[in-house]
């Protein structure tokens, strides 16, 4: 066997042991889903007004938008209030009372101040609404913003600890609502203290 043919031997060796570049895996392609744009903003907004009012630095600001970023990112509901409140504070009394001062605060400095509705966390889901707008559910479910009531669509409760989160959740609903051409809901927010709060995200949001 002469040089040329050891070549051509070699190089069918070298195909033959060489992985088909059709059969290799591809690339993963998952990337993290971007975070809505509404929920970004209502995220910005209550920081602002976190630190406005002196209940957070900006070294906690950027700790918060880190905690929140991250179970947003795991398709798990986040309030910075709550994270705040829980980065200063250990479970129990106090800490249902900072988050109280801290909702509080931020409602009065919105034009239309919500009122406390701690019974709102006993009404029934409103599921009928969730499951024909399954965009806004999420929505409510990431920024854990409980529907408290829908009355044929057109009346619309919503009840947080964080009065700018129901805020821009509010202006969300009613620009889908207008994109479908459809009725303008009235809507309306209220407050929840921390235990009420949790247990209403639990009914509506259980998984």
């Amino acid at each position: 066997m002469n040089d040329q043919d050891h070549k051509v031997q070699d190089a069918a060796t070298l195909a033959a042991s060489s992985p088909d570049e059709s059969e290799a895996p591809a690339p993963s392609t998952m990337t993290a889903e971007p975070v809505p744009m509404v929920m970004e903003l209502a995220l910005m907004q209550t920081l602002t007004m976190l630190q406005q009012f002196d209940l957070a630095d900006p070294e906690a600001c950027t700790q918060i938008t880190a905690k929140v970023h991250a179970k947003w990112s795991q398709g798990l509901g986040a309030d910075p209030i709550d994270c705040l409140t829980r980065m200063r504070a250990a479970e129990g009394a106090m800490l249902d009372s900072m988050v109280e001062m801290a909702s509080m605060k931020l409602a009065r400095s919105l034009p239309e101040v919500p009122a406390r509705v701690p019974f709102a966390s006993r009404l029934i889901p409103p599921n009928g609404f969730y499951d024909k707008l399954p965009e806004i559910h999420r929505l409510c479910k990431l920024m854990m913003v409980p529907v408290a009531f829908a009355e044929d669509f057109d009346v619309i409760g919503l009840a947080s600890i964080n009065p700018y989160f129901a805020d821009s959740l509010a202006a969300e609903i009613k620009e889908q609502f207008k994109k479908e051409g459809g009725i303008q809901p009235i809507i309306s927010i209220v407050r929840l203290d921390r235990i009420s709060w949790m247990k209403m995200c639990e009914k509506h949001f259980p998984s």
